[in-house]
C-alpha cells in the first residue's frame, strides 16, 4: 500500500503544514472524484462468500524502518484477542457483508470507540472506500486559498461535525488527499 500523497508541498522545516505549491498532477486531481476523508482506522477485509476470512490493519513504519528507507505503510493481521484490535473487530461485526463480493477491500473503521468518534456515530462500522461507500463531494476547490477557507467549514455527510478532509480518487487508481489540519 502506498501512502496517499497530499496535494500541496509540506513545510518540513517549520510547522509541517502545507504551503501553496501543488506537488501532484493537477489535471488528475481536477478529473478525480472527491470523497470525504473519514477519521478512523484504516483496515483491509478479505471476503469470501460474503464472509470475512481475514481482517488486517494498517501498520506505519517505525523510526528505524524509516531510517532504512521504508516509507510506505502496509497491512498486518489484526488479532481478535488483542485489546488494541477489539474495536475494529466490533466494527467488522457491525458491517453488512452480504452485498460485498469476493476480494480484498480497503476501508476505514469508524465509530463510537475509534479515534474519539469525531463523526459522533452510534456504533462502530467499516466504510469501504474501495467500494465507493465514502460520501462524494461536488465542486471541491483545489486552489490553495479557496481550499484553506472552504475545508474547515464543511459538515460531514457521513456523521456529525466537520469533515477531516478530502480524498480524490482518479480512474487510474491514483489518489490524492488534503486534511483540514494540514492548513496550520
Amino acid at each position: 500500500m502506498e501512502k496517499i500523497p497530499t496535494i500541496f508541498e509540506r513545510n518540513w522545516e517549520g510547522n509541517r503544514g502545507v504551503i501553496d505549491k501543488i506537488v501532484v498532477d493537477i489535471e488528475k486531481v481536477e478529473s478525480a472524484v472527491a470523497t470525504e476523508k473519514l477519521d478512523g482506522t484504516n483496515v483491509r477485509v478479505t471476503v469470501r462468500n460474503h464472509t470475512c476470512v481475514r481482517l488486517e490493519k494498517r501498520r506505519n513504519p517505525d523510526k528505524i524502518q524509516k531510517f532504512k528507507g521504508i516509507k510506505d505503510p502496509w497491512y498486518v493481521d489484526a488479532d481478535e484477542f488483542d485489546a488494541q484490535d477489539k474495536w475494529i473487530y466490533d466494527a467488522l461485526k457491525n458491517t453488512d457483508l452480504t452485498q460485498i463480493t469476493d476480494g480484498e477491500w480497503s476501508g476505514e473503521a469508524v465509530g463510537t470507540n475509534i479515534q474519539g468518534n469525531p463523526l459522533q456515530l452510534d456504533k462502530n462500522i467499516i466504510v469501504f472506500f474501495t467500494l465507493g461507500q465514502a460520501p462524494v463531494w461536488e465542486n471541491v476547490p483545489i486552489d490553495f486559498n479557496e481550499l484553506k477557507e472552504w475545508l474547515p467549514k464543511q459538515q460531514s455527510k457521513y456523521g456529525k461535525g466537520n469533515i477531516e478532509g478530502i480524498v480524490w480518487h482518479h480512474t487510474d487508481g491514483s489518489m490524492f488527499k488534503i486534511k483540514a489540519k494540514d492548513f496550520k
